[in-house]
């Protein structure tokens, strides 16, 4: 923390720095005629381009300040106008928001609404919080820019510029203060933060930052390339060219080195936390019976820890209350935690570990690198890379990774960001060192779509759909479903099977059960309406047979990839349908597809008519989460294999 400021110097800054932000960011940069007049820009032919952008991160008045303006050339490009601001709502605030839009005779029309405060969801339940809004009258040639103050309730926070964006950048600006104040220093348990490093990924040769006076660091960039952005890539943030800043000591020239004694300083932290509790022992001892084996005393104290409160998925993010909590965790302790019935995420795995070993079952910690967030680099001296802990247990001489901070985790079971990565784990004997989580398998993600249809004379389709998800599939809708009320839970749902099916369908949520108990399957049930199924060609009738992929093109199409491909974890999906045809048609062609099969996939599909009802089942298996380029030509045939057999239609003939 950063010393002598306390707890209330903060919330006065808070209420101070949004207030000094506007008076000093009030002003508009001056638009350059020539700019107004670029119709397009040829070495660089887009819908739009940057035409500066500038961030300052001020750490002595814990705010960033950024400025953005983009020149639109075609309709298309129009679409910029949507702003997306996003933040982490947990510890960060975004305020003097302020957009224009000009015209290229010059006309300036000022955004004069509220920006929106939005839920953006992202692939696989993923989701994150961002201010919203559309700049006004936004036309070919126009020019659109907004600024906007982020703050933040941590005493100090060393920014990660991400340098490049989806549109070239003509000219680029980044500024970082860091917090270096005379009578004020930074600390932690390793001691003082006396310095701050920087860590520049996939930059161009020779790119340097400057420092200037009052520590200032600045780096300026010209003809930034836009970054390309492929389907089923790492995150973004993982690619694209970026700078990150941290505070650190001198130890962090040798990053082996530096590794070796932040694992002894975590892992001591993790001790004094957990210590030697009666309260917890008794507790573990009262959750279990003296006849249990180890997993079922391992299964019972999980669950009983996963009954209590889980502050860090309460809904109370990022307000006032879990400020001040998180403030005072340095004082909270274990006995705490129990008491009271509740606590953040790594608290309660910790509580998990404490009564494990209050059992006689050894129990270790393990802090990792969140995969939805970032990779873990062993190469870089940042402690923050870091961001969860999972348990680690021994049954019968085997280790378990556990996911007790998780709601709604499985017993035996790791939620896919911290499974196949990386980070810090105690080892039996005291100490800790690097380690690496276990991979998930297909078999820990299985979802099921099952489809009862009539097909009507006109090529209507309608009937019920129940889709069935299991273990890391399940958990990710229970997630999802903890961000939402009961109203949005349904709303999400029709979403989901929405986009499984062709376009136009009509989908209404019927049912659903299995939220309450995290062992259990999901499952929901659909009304389905889709209009115009089947193509109608004078006596015949073509019938897509694949209900969930008729509308699926290949994902892999170009001859040549750029980024590694990605899939957030391995699963398995099952689709079982069955079509009712009118009496009066029977079937003229069946088409069949060869199943494929490699050494991370496998594909099959199998159709079946009994009397006027067409069958189709269909199995899918991924088995990898990561290929590099030159395994993409492999990818690519294979997927190709998939959509060729899921095209296939079935010949109805009246």
């Amino acid at each position: 923390m950063v010393r002598p400021r306390g707890v209330f110097g903060i919330l006065a800054l808070l209420l101070v720095i949004p207030f000094q932000a506007a008076l000093a960011y009030d002003d508009w940069k001056p638009i350059d005629p020539a700019e107004l007049k670029m119709t397009a820009d040829p070495t660089h032919p887009s819908d739009a381009i940057i035409l500066y952008h500038e961030e300052i991160n001020d750490d002595l008045h814990s705010h960033a300040y950024v400025y953005m303006r983009i020149k639109i050339f075609t309709d298309q490009g129009r679409h910029w106008a949507d702003v997306e601001i996003p933040y982490d709502s947990r510890g960060f605030g975004v305020s003097d928001v302020k957009a224009r839009t000009i015209a290229p005779d010059g006309t300036i029309t000022p955004f004069d609404g509220k920006p929106f405060n939005s839920t953006i969801v992202k692939g696989h339940g993923l989701k994150y919080q961002a201010k919203t809004f559309t700049l006004p009258n936004v036309q070919i040639g126009s020019i659109i820019e907004w600024k906007y103050t982020m703050y933040w309730e941590e005493f100090v926070h060393a920014p990660h510029w991400t340098v490049q964006e989806d549109l070239f950048q003509k000219h680029a600006k980044f500024v970082f203060v860091p917090f270096i104040k005379e009578g004020y220093y930074i600390t932690n348990d390793r001691g003082v933060l006396d310095q701050v490093f920087s860590q520049l990924i996939g930059m161009p040769p020779n790119t340097a930052i400057k420092t200037g006076r009052d520590n200032r660091m600045e780096l300026e960039l010209s003809d930034i390339p836009a970054f390309q952005q492929e389907d089923f890539s790492p995150p973004p943030e993982v690619l694209k060219m970026r700078v990150n800043f941290y505070y650190g000591t001198d130890k962090m020239a040798k990053p082996t080195e530096f590794w070796k004694e932040e694992a002894k300083y975590w892992s001591k932290e993790v001790e004094r936390f957990i210590g030697h509790s009666s309260a917890v022992a008794a507790a573990a001892n009262q959750a279990v019976s003296r006849s249990d084996s180890a997993e079922q005393k391992a299964r019972k104290i999980y669950a009983q820890v996963h009954k209590m409160k889980n502050l860090t998925y309460s809904g109370i993010e990022g307000s006032l209350d879990e400020m001040l909590s998180q403030q005072s965790q340095e004082k909270r302790t274990l006995d705490d935690v129990l008491r009271k019935g509740q606590g953040y995420r790594d608290e309660l795995t910790r509580l998990f570990v404490a009564m494990m070993r209050a059992v006689n079952i050894p129990a270790y910690e393990m802090r990792v690198a969140d995969r939805d967030q970032g990779f873990f680099q062993p190469g870089i001296p940042n402690p923050n890379q870091l961001t969860s802990e999972i348990a680690i247990v021994t049954i019968d001489g085997k280790e378990v990774f556990l996911d007790p901070g998780i709601p709604e985790c499985p017993y035996g079971l790791l939620s896919w960001p911290h499974t196949a990565t990386q980070g810090l784990r105690q080892i039996a004997g005291g100490g800790a060192e690097l380690g690496k989580t276990e991979p998930a398998t297909y078999k820990d993600a299985i979802s099921k779509r099952v489809g009862r249809m009539t097909l009507s004379e006109d090529g209507s389709l309608r009937g019920q759909v129940i889709v069935v998800w299991a273990k890391q599939e399940a958990l990710v809708q229970r997630l999802t479903a903890l961000r939402t009320d009961e109203a949005g839970r349904k709303k999400e749902l029709e979403a989901d099977v929405r986009d499984m099916l062709p376009p136009g369908s009509n989908v209404d949520y019927v049912s659903s059960a299995g939220w309450d108990d995290p062992e259990a399957q999901l499952n929901a049930t659909f009304r389905v309406e889709i209009p115009s199924f089947a193509a109608t060609t004078g006596k015949r009738m073509l019938v897509p047979a694949g209900l969930f992929e008729s509308n699926e093109r290949q994902p892999f199409g170009h001859s040549e990839r750029k980024n590694p491909v990605y899939f957030n974890y391995p699963y398995y999906a099952i689709d079982d349908v069955q079509i009712t045809f009118p009496a009066g048609l029977h079937v003229e062609n069946l088409p069949q597809s060869q199943p494929l099969k490699t050494d991370f996939s496998f594909y099959r599909s199998q159709r079946v008519v009994a009397g006027n009802v067409l069958a189709f089942i269909r199995d899918f298996a991924m088995g990898g989460i990561a290929f590099v380029q030159a395994e993409y030509p492999a990818l690519k045939t294979f997927y190709a294999g998939v959509v060729a057999g899921d095209s296939e239609q079935v010949v109805l003939t009246r």
